[in-house]
């Protein structure tokens, strides 16, 4: 080590022990509350900016240089991206797909129109009495929600075998053909000559006829469901899949980096507590469909290898319950209403990190009896190696399947093997 950073390192620690000895107790202030909320206040306003130009700006580079989807029409999906997905993930359909409908249905414009079907058609419905009609005009964002709610029960009426998971294009292709034409239609004729599914995807598909009971025949000029899924699906991941990401995106991470290590920096300085135990609120009632794959942990064993710490040390929530099982790692949904609170280490144990085959970003630690995992940290403070219970191992965030930042915590007993509860290891 260089002198010059000894130095450093040894002006940091006595710093910190001077704030801590001298001045907060001084002053009879909260240092965390007070030095976070500043330092916060300022990096979070720098951020939004940059979210804000940076997503919008890089995905629209993307985006227009392969279809033609309208400014602001990328702003209303950016808008209700988490909407469409808290429905999508409730229906069981891909996240894209409400947008995309609304999208095909009405050029997502909050109007119903004159013709009473409601922004996103419903038509059978309301032909059928079903469903009364919907009343032609400017609608209100909670009928948006209630219409984006219609749309995505019926896609998956009429394709069930789709999931939040497919990502095989012909099954998606044939789910917009079975939305659009019906499910006979869909098992009889081929997605891919289809004016509502392909129009616009390549010079093969262009300008192509499209019949409907409301319009007749008509040549179709906008972006057929599936190029305007692809068009959004690169616009919500903001995970760009081309060699060279746009400027604005490659500033955004930079930025991301930099706060999250600052903030690190600053939980050090301030003597932040390692391990915190809080607690956090279940419902009364939990029901749980997803947790067949799920067994009893095993009790005689080391305390001190045992998990006992929520991931989320700071307001932890939890969002969805354990799911999974269908995708190897069940487990439970926790946010926070901190946006970037800092994850800790449940357990003690070697630590890797890595990408999934989903692109969730992945932290995994293991001893002798227990592995647990987080999944969509946007930062790591560790790579690999040893780690202690409560330490710090990076930022909550939204990488790889998520729509908003969270952490999926799974366990599994190395003793019993099996997949356990995490609900039983929370303070």
């Amino acid at each position: 080590m260089s002198p010059l950073l000894e130095a450093l390192l040894l002006l940091q620690a006595r710093i910190s022990t001077w704030l801590q000895q001298q001045v907060w107790p001084l002053l009879g202030i909260n240092k965390q509350v007070m030095a976070f909320g500043f330092f916060r206040g300022i990096y979070d306003t720098i951020l939004l900016l940059l979210l804000g130009t940076g997503l919008l700006v890089g995905s629209q580079m993307y985006m227009n240089a392969q279809y033609d989807l309208p400014k602001d029409i990328q702003a209303t999906a950016v808008q209700w991206a988490p909407i469409a997905d808290s429905i999508a993930r409730a229906v069981d359909i891909p996240r894209e797909a409400p947008l995309v409908l609304w999208f095909k249905e009405n050029s997502m414009l909050a109007v119903n129109p004159a013709n009473c079907t409601g922004i996103m058609g419903a038509y059978d419905l309301v032909r059928s009495g079903a469903r009364p009609c919907f009343t032609p005009g400017p609608i209100s964002d909670r009928e948006v929600r209630e219409q984006l709610q219609i749309g995505a029960e019926e896609f998956k009426k009429r394709c069930p075998e789709i999931t939040y998971y497919t990502q095989d294009p012909e099954t998606i292709k044939r789910c917009y053909f079975a939305y659009n034409a019906g499910m006979g239609a869909a098992q009889r004729l081929d997605a891919n000559q289809s004016a509502y599914v392909m129009n616009l995807y390549d010079a093969a598909h262009t300008n192509m006829v499209y019949s409907d009971i409301e319009l007749g025949t008509v040549v179709m000029k906008t972006l057929g469901a599936w190029p305007a899924h692809l068009a959004f699906q690169s616009l919500i991941t903001g995970q760009l899949d081309v060699e060279e990401r746009p400027f604005a995106l490659t500033l955004l991470y930079i930025s991301l980096q930099f706060y999250d290590l600052t903030s690190q920096f600053f939980v050090d300085l301030l003597g932040g507590v390692d391990g915190r135990e809080v607690s956090m609120d279940f419902p009364a009632y939990r029901a749980l469909p997803d947790a067949d794959c799920l067994g009893e942990a095993h009790i005689v064993g080391r305390p001190s290898l045992r998990p006992r710490l929520n991931p989320v040390g700071e307001s932890p929530l939890l969002t969805q319950d354990v799911h999974g099982c269908s995708y190897g790692l069940p487990g439970i949904d926790i946010s926070s209403s901190n946006s970037t609170a800092v994850l800790q280490a449940p357990i003690p144990g070697e630590v890797t990190t890595y990408t999934d085959q989903w692109y969730n970003s992945t932290i995994r630690i293991e001893n002798d009896e227990w592995i647990v995992w987080l999944l969509h940290a946007r930062t790591y403070f560790v790579a690999e190696g040893r780690i202690r219970q409560g330490q710090a191992v990076g930022v909550m965030g939204a990488v790889g399947i998520a729509t908003g930042p969270h952490v999926h915590y799974t366990i599994f007993d190395k003793v019993n093997d099996t997949f356990v509860d995490p609900r039983e290891f929370l303070p």
